[in-house]
């Protein structure tokens, strides 16, 4: 099929394909085709599902299966796959796993039964992947890659952390995640409450940007330090094991956990100041901290409770749940320090797809420019900078503006990124961090104990 014949059948009205001329209505009726409107969100037409020209029909008769986790990210992606059906006439079978046996089921099949041709699963699992050779590398399309794709415009710092591995790309960013500073701006701008802090404490009342800010400001909040205060406690986060260590490396800076060259760096002087940062925001968060996960956090954020938490973005569902109560009383920062933890979702294709350059094109497609805006609405945050500044996808969500920033300044994984062994070395990671909360050691022996765990379980793997 010829370009204009593609382009009537994806952008003009819900027709059959006689609109497009020479089928007759029956014949069309019988093959049950479909054409799709032009899409329009966030006040852009996407006007570029062909990928400029390179998805003409092409692959009629193919299928292709693509592999994630039950949810949003399915969801998202069965979206996409009805534009990228109508632009290809290939089929797109989305299979997904629920979380908890996603990752173990798809590993197997990579392994063992080679049944997918594409996966979109958390980053540090890309980079195993990567390391076992089960994806092809991005480079490896660049003959077929649409002209328009502009590797440029993805978020730098996502670009790099989210799909390379050893200086290669392997797969293209999918869904940005970052830990950010939630606020009760109510608070802080009240001017009574303004005036009382100066009075207090000589200075003025500003959302933190510093760590000894926020540890301040923490304190001066805090119902058992300061019996007027309007919430109980100044601060509060995920302090459950699985959660606790992006406290201390929210506050690290430039410094990682793990070098690009698998070493583990944690026993110095910046993740002991950041440990006892974090020691310190303990004063003045709930005295359980350490048994509130998600649920439990949140949770008692919503209820008012806490002037300030840091979370990962989906707190806003439930600042502006029905039985809420701080809604519309929230504000966004970068958390102070300015080195937030990143997670997030990328996506590629498998090496043992049979029908590898269909998979290319359709990560290609989820991931470009106007490709992406299909997935935002369901939860699944633009990567591409371009998008923020386009149509009204930036007035869209009041935390854009804060999450792009967030987003370019983050410099690590919350997951320790290490092929094959991430999970063991987040188990380090969190038990050391527990001990160190629950006071079975000091600051000094948890880094210790950190470095030294993390260099030998890199060294079983024959990975240093």
């Amino acid at each position: 099929m010829k370009k204009i014949g593609l382009l009537c059948m994806i952008f003009a009205s819900l027709t059959i394909l006689t609109a497009c001329g020479g089928e007759k209505k029956e014949d069309a009726k019988n093959t049950e085709s479909i054409q799709l409107k032009t899409p329009e969100k966030f006040g852009v037409k996407l006007e570029n599902l062909d990928s400029s020209g390179t998805l003409n029909g092409q692959y009629k008769g193919k299928t292709i299966t693509v592999a994630t986790r039950t949810g949003d990210h399915e969801t998202a992606l069965k979206e996409a796959a009805k534009y990228f059906e109508a632009a290809t006439g290939a089929k797109v079978e989305v299979q997904s796993f629920p979380a908890g046996n996603d990752e173990e089921k798809i590993q197997l099949d990579l392994s063992t039964s080679h049944t997918f041709d594409a996966v979109l699963m958390p980053v540090a699992n890309i980079h195993s992947y990567a390391a076992s050779n089960y994806l092809k590398e991005i480079d490896d399309y660049k003959d077929i890659a649409d002209p328009s794709l502009d590797i440029d415009d993805f978020i730098p710092s996502i670009l790099d952390l989210y799909g390379k591995y050893n200086g290669k790309l392997y797969a293209f960013p999918y869904k940005p995640d970052t830990q950010m500073l939630f606020y009760r701006k109510d608070i802080f701008e009240d001017e009574k409450i303004k005036a009382d802090y100066k009075e207090n404490t000589g200075k003025d009342l500003v959302v933190p940007t510093t760590n000894d800010e926020m540890v301040e400001v923490a304190k001066y909040f805090t119902k058992s330090k300061n019996s007027d205060s309007p919430v109980d406690y100044g601060y509060i986060s995920m302090g459950s094991t699985t959660n606790s260590r992006a406290i201390w490396m929210n506050r690290e800076g430039d410094q990682t956990v793990i070098s690009n060259g698998n070493q583990a760096t944690v026993d110095n002087d910046k993740t002991k100041l950041a440990m006892k940062t974090m020691m310190e925001l303990k004063n003045y968060a709930p005295k359980e901290w350490t048994q509130l996960g998600w649920d439990e956090a949140n949770a008692l954020f919503v209820e008012g409770k806490a002037l300030m938490m840091e979370q990962w973005p989906g707190l806003i569902n439930s600042i502006n749940g029905e039985n809420s109560q701080v809604k519309d009383k929230v504000g966004f920062a970068v958390t102070p320090g300015n080195s937030p933890v990143l997670g997030g979702w990328s996506i590629a294709v498998t090496s043992s797809s049979k029908e590898d350059e269909l998979a290319y094109k359709f990560i290609e497609f989820v991931t470009s420019k106007d490709g992406e805006l299909l997935k935002v609405e369901h939860t699944m945050d633009p990567v591409r900078q371009s998008n923020y500044e386009r149509g009204d996808v930036m007035s869209s969500n009041e935390m854009y503006p804060v999450l792009l920033d967030s987003l370019t300044k983050g410099k690590q994984l919350v997951d320790a990124d290490v092929p094959y062994i991430s999970a063991q070395l987040n188990d380090i990671l969190e038990d050391q961090t527990q001990n160190l909360l629950n006071g079975k050691q000091d600051i000094d022996e948890t880094t210790s104990n950190i470095q030294q765990k993390l260099k030998k379980e890199i060294a079983d793997a024959d990975l240093e």
